[in-house]
């Protein structure tokens, strides 16, 4: 069972870019389930608090896409505690309120606390070719788009009524004094993806908005599937590598996040240190 003594670190599993596909032969999902599995009991083994889906659940192929997202939730059943679910582009190839519903997500951004830390998970798809702008500044956002393709159909942005939550739960937990982690499936910094990949649409000032608030410690983030890191005024963005990717890059399949009042710590599935950080004050 997950600890709940705050002496103790906050604790959490993290996998992102799953891509679960039954496109190809049987034996290759079936290795993928069993390699999702090892992910599951290395969880279960390091009593982790909660678990972080941060998005691409699926590959979303337009013929399989409901019998990938059966089978991939068929084994993530298995964990045994909260899943914390983020909406990636590939996700959206099932309709937004059907996926939502089978996630058990009453919003797609929204905010949990735990230990003295509050999650903040974004919603990048909010304005997109898959969505209707609710308001005149998402409209402009997404005729934004339309006039630069090279910002990619399969990105999106943060959308107007998203960020004015967004900065009152930052005001909120400064003056809680929470700390705040963001969960985003887009990277936020360029210098975190590529252009292959791209990013948030409104990156700079959803970064802008993020940094000059003292409470946010770190960003994570998927979406581009090799990793990344880099800081922007002392505050740490990690792009953390894809699942589906995970032959390219064998040092990180999936992972466990430590968190104290001073650091951060992820680790991969070997139990290996990839990042040590510092949370800023």
């Amino acid at each position: 069972m997950p600890h709940s003594n705050s002496n103790h670190p906050l604790r959490f599993g993290v996998i992102t870019d799953i891509h679960f596909s039954t496109e190809s032969e049987t034996a290759a999902a079936e290795a993928t389930a069993a390699e999702i599995g090892t992910c599951m009991e290395r969880w279960k083994n390091h009593n982790v608090d909660f678990l972080l889906q941060l998005g691409d659940l699926i590959k979303g192929s337009e013929t399989h896409k409901r019998e990938e997202f059966r089978q991939v939730s068929s084994i993530l059943k298995a964990f045994r505690g909260t899943i914390r679910h983020v909406i990636g582009n590939h996700c959206l190839a099932l309709p937004r309120r059907e996926l939502m519903e089978a996630l058990g997500l009453q919003s797609a951004y929204y905010t949990f606390t735990m230990q003295g830390f509050r999650f903040m998970v974004l919603d990048g798809m909010d304005v997109s070719v898959l969505s209707t702008p609710e308001t005149e500044e998402d409209r402009q956002l997404l005729a934004h788009f339309h006039t630069h393709p090279e910002l990619h159909d399969y990105c999106g942005a943060v959308g107007s009524w998203q960020k004015a939550w967004l900065q009152k739960g930052l005001e909120e937990a400064e003056h809680r004094g929470e700390k705040v982690i963001i969960i985003c499936h887009f990277p936020l910094l360029a210098e975190t993806t590529d252009q292959r990949h791209g990013l948030l649409w409104n990156h700079r000032e959803i970064a802008e908005l993020l940094v000059s608030s003292p409470a946010v410690k770190v960003c994570l983030s998927g979406h581009y599937h090799y990793g990344g890191y880099a800081q922007l005024n002392t505050l740490h963005f990690v792009v953390l590598p894809a699942f589906v990717n995970r032959n390219a890059h064998p040092r990180f399949t999936c992972g466990t996040v430590e968190l104290t009042g001073e650091r951060m710590v992820i680790r991969n599935q070997l139990d290996e240190t990839l990042y040590d950080l510092p949370l800023r004050h």
